[in-house]
């Protein structure tokens, strides 16, 4: 299997490659660049771009706030499964320096990447990136960046 590399970035704290191993499944690997910040278990999402995560013009949605104020992203995880979306979620913390490697799987309708957990300590912050557009050929590597949010709960 060939491979594509992703990469997503948390504005000076995060970075995620994403590899293509096959024309529609992504390698998301995400590592933590802060120098004292752990993330909770991550939530990585391909889905359809009328989807979203997290709305920064929105008051958090309860998933999002079980995220952002406990590190639980499972009603976030059945939410997404329930409209079609491809979830792969972390099973522990991401130290700063370390590394967590996620599939995800794109199709002609979920074409967009999504992920986010907890700040860790806070006490309701959360690391985000919402709806980029997935490669489209292999061989593509890209490369994000995402950003620390305040939920406001």
């Amino acid at each position: 299997m060939l491979k594509k590399p992703l990469v997503v970035a948390f504005a000076t704290a995060l970075t995620s490659a994403i590899t293509v191993a096959e024309a529609s499944e992504f390698e998301v690997t995400v590592t933590n660049l802060t120098s004292g910040i752990h993330f909770t278990p991550l939530i990585v999402s391909a889905h359809t771009p009328d989807a979203a995560m997290f709305n920064t013009s929105s008051q958090a949605s309860p998933q999002l706030q079980a995220i952002a104020e406990g590190g639980d992203v499972s009603a976030m995880a059945a939410l997404l499964e329930s409209i079609g979306a491809s979830v792969a979620t972390g099973d522990g913390l991401v130290a700063p320096g370390a590394s967590a490697t996620f599939t995800v799987n794109s199709s002609s309708t979920n074409s967009v990447l999504s992920l986010t957990g907890m700040l860790l300590p806070t006490n309701d912050g959360f690391v985000g990136l919402n709806s980029v557009t997935l490669p489209t050929s292999m061989g593509t590597t890209k490369t994000y960046t995402a950003r620390g949010y305040d939920a406001g709960t």
